[in-house]
């Protein structure tokens, strides 16, 4: 993880959020990165991802990647950190089991409310993805993200989503888990 850089700040994540400040930053810190891997690089590309992470591991953002990341990306992450965090900020794995931590001041809540939260977070960061797409769909020629018009042609490579709202399908009455469907393909590439 020490050559990918962060896109947000764990402090902007706790002044921002409802994360209480003493959280621990190693927890947010995998979280941002896994956000990174699941979603950012599938709304930006592998191309514009990677120039993204080499410009602020060098130190130097360029001026349209700075508007790129303070007015749209760092919404996007915010809403990701807390829906993907929310499970890892409530139960941690212990040696001989998985826990639930509290405290004298607090109560828990239950599962129904962790996922209800964490769908609320969710359907806000979809939101924000599409907005950040819709920008850049807007703005990139081949001098202003050029990267994300070309985001390469290795097998490897992650061509960006033009739709970021995803939609559970319940397809039939069984108690199968629904399946998340990307909107604009459907069940034909699944």
């Amino acid at each position: 993880m020490a050559d990918i850089a962060l896109f947000i700040s764990e402090q902007y994540i706790k002044d921002n959020s409802p994360i209480n400040g003493n959280v621990d930053d190693k927890y947010i810190t995998s979280t941002i990165y896994l956000v990174q891997k699941l979603y950012i690089k599938k709304i930006l590309g592998t191309a514009l991802y990677n120039e993204l992470n080499t410009e602020i591991n060098a130190g130097g953002v360029s001026a349209n990647n700075v508007t790129l990341l303070d007015d749209y990306l760092q919404d996007v992450l915010l809403y990701y950190v807390l829906a993907e965090g929310i499970a890892l900020f409530t139960y941690k794995i212990e040696n001989k089991s998985v826990v639930k931590k509290t405290s004298e001041n607090s109560s828990p809540i239950d599962s129904e409310e962790v996922a209800m939260l964490r769908d609320m977070y969710k359907d806000k960061a979809e939101y924000f993805a599409q907005q950040c797409t819709n920008f850049l769909c807007a703005n990139a020629t081949d001098s202003v993200y050029n990267a994300y018009l070309n985001p390469g042609s290795t097998y490897d490579t992650i061509i960006p989503n033009k739709n970021n709202y995803k939609s559970v399908w319940a397809l039939d009455d069984t108690n199968d888990y629904p399946k998340n469907i990307d909107i604009d393909y459907g069940r034909n590439n699944y």
